[in-house]
């Protein structure tokens, strides 16, 4: 038994003619919220592009928003009770032509600059049987460089008090076309 999709099931999951899938939610920022959003935005947009594209996506994102559940909490933005506020998200995922768009917005921290500076893996030189020398490596760390090995044109400001990032997850293969409608006889 076969757990892909037929090609009659991938055209069922696309958009109607002239429409690509959309995905928009406003949550907290808290990771089983997060968890949540991940999981209906991948069933959404599940044959509108190639399972390793919404892969990527998927693991862009969830790197973006637990940096915001992790990092983004003011704690000048106290709720009753005295517990700090969890940043509010507003994700938008837009399938187009030439991938999928994302907006992320939220109003935790600033995000620091040097985020988004050019990174690299670290790199350790193992001589062979030298497995002590991989404890040398960083724990952690490892997340803006996903971020920015798995997107296109990313891009982040900060007006007021929120932060807007946006990419894209880019696609090479079309957006699957929906066969004509069949004439009523």
């Amino acid at each position: 038994m076969s757990l892909s999709p037929s090609p009659a099931e991938k055209r069922l999951r696309q958009p109607p003619p002239g429409r690509h899938p959309m995905f928009h939610r406003i949550f907290r920022a808290d990771p089983e919220t997060v968890r949540a959003a991940l999981l209906f935005m991948r069933q959404r947009f599940d044959g509108s592009a190639e399972d390793e594209v919404i892969a990527k996506l998927e693991l862009a994102l969830a790197e973006v928003l637990n940096n915001i559940c992790e990092h983004g909490t003011r704690t000048e933005a106290m709720r009753l009770g005295g517990r700090p506020h969890a940043p509010l998200i507003h994700l938008c995922v837009a399938r187009h032509v030439g991938g999928i768009a994302c907006a992320v917005t939220d109003d935790g921290r600033p995000l620091p600059l040097s985020c988004l500076d050019p990174r690299d893996l670290p790199y350790v030189d193992l001589a062979p049987g030298d497995t002590a020398s991989i404890l040398l490596l960083p724990e952690g760390g490892f997340g803006w460089y996903l971020i920015q090995e798995l997107t296109a044109s990313l891009s982040y400001f900060r007006e007021g008090h929120r932060n807007f990032l946006a990419f894209i997850v880019p696609v090479t293969e079309a957006l699957l076309p929906c066969p004509p409608p069949v004439a009523a006889s």
